[in-house]
């Protein structure tokens, strides 16, 4: 786990460089849904926070798509395993609905089904935990967007990213090793962000921790923080180019909280929005790893998820 995390924007520039053809008429679309679930729903979420794009975008994870998907819905289910029940619900619904669909996968049934349906099927590497799947997922990602020419701007690199990773890693084992004893309490403006780094310390450091997001928190989170004491960490993840009003909140909120409990930040670099998205994740799945090793836990081992699969499937 930990080389993969080495090579993330490694994995990820190459994705991207890989070209494919698409259908014309997926050019001509009201509307994005990209469903999926767990560590496969993250590329669509990143990419709602990271790009401005063309053609409205809406992630959906559960069994149902939203009632408004059509003919004129360009849909990309996106599966690791290509077993995802939830996923794979989503998929019949579209075909149905007549729906512009392309599949990103390892394998598994929902290859066979699209094969079957005659739908764009893009298949990345097989032999990763789901949640190492992020560079393929979202490197595919990017190449759909970019060959439908649904993206603004089209200049993506991640050189700079490849440079970090070091100084990333190192930093990510000290911060480890601060909330190793406590609660960590996860605020950042991007959803994708703070959400990544719950669901990995959940999964990787199976440690219990909760994702905010700014604004919003301000609204109601923040009247219960008058209980928080030293078993909490505050952690805010911030942009370096963030708006004049969130670096206002982030003060503000320090100064209400003031000595109640511990506060940590972590500042992004990178000279686009994706690239200082995907730095605040990285760090998250370095300090999850990190946090892991010092819990003396395995991080590959998901055993709850599995027991419960198995009490679903009976």
């Amino acid at each position: 786990m930990l080389e993969n995390l080495r090579k993330f924007p490694f994995f990820l520039e190459e994705r991207t460089k890989n070209g494919f053809s698409l259908p014309s008429r997926y050019k001509k679309v009201h509307n994005i849904v990209i469903a999926g679930m767990g560590g496969s729903a993250i590329a669509g979420i990143v990419a709602k926070d990271a790009f401005f794009l063309k053609t409205p975008l809406e992630t959906s994870k559960g069994y149902s798509l939203p009632s408004w998907v059509n003919q004129n819905t360009l849909l990309i289910c996106i599966s690791y395993s290509g077993n995802t029940k939830e996923t794979l619900s989503q998929f019949y619904q579209g075909l149905k609905k007549k729906a512009k669909i392309i599949v990103i996968t390892s394998g598994g049934k929902l290859r066979k089904e699209a094969k079957k349906a005659k739908v764009v099927a893009i298949e990345i590497p097989k032999n990763f935990l789901p949640r190492e799947s992020l560079p393929f997922l979202l490197g595919t990602l990017i190449q759909v967007l970019k060959t439908l020419n649904l993206l603004q701007k089209n200049n993506l690199s991640f050189r700079f990213l490849k440079k970090e990773v070091p100084k990333i890693e190192k930093k990510a084992m000290t911060i480890a090793k601060k909330i190793k004893k406590t609660f960590p309490i996860i605020c950042s403006q991007y959803f994708s962000v703070s959400f990544r780094w719950e669901s990995q310390l959940s999964e990787n450091s199976k440690h219990l921790s909760e994702s905010k997001t700014l604004p919003e928190l301000a609204h109601n989170e923040i009247e219960s923080w008058r209980q928080l004491n030293k078993k909490f960490t505050l952690i805010f993840l911030r942009d370096q180019k963030e708006k004049k009003e969130i670096k206002n909140l982030i003060e503000g909120i320090k100064k209400i909280i003031n000595q109640k409990t511990y506060t940590l930040e972590i500042k992004a670099k990178g000279e686009t929005r994706i690239e200082r998205i995907l730095y605040l994740i990285l760090f998250g799945d370095f300090v999850s790893y990190f946090l892991a090793k010092e819990k003396k836990i395995n991080p590959k081992t998901t055993d709850y998820i599995k027991k419960l699969k198995k009490v679903i499937s009976k």
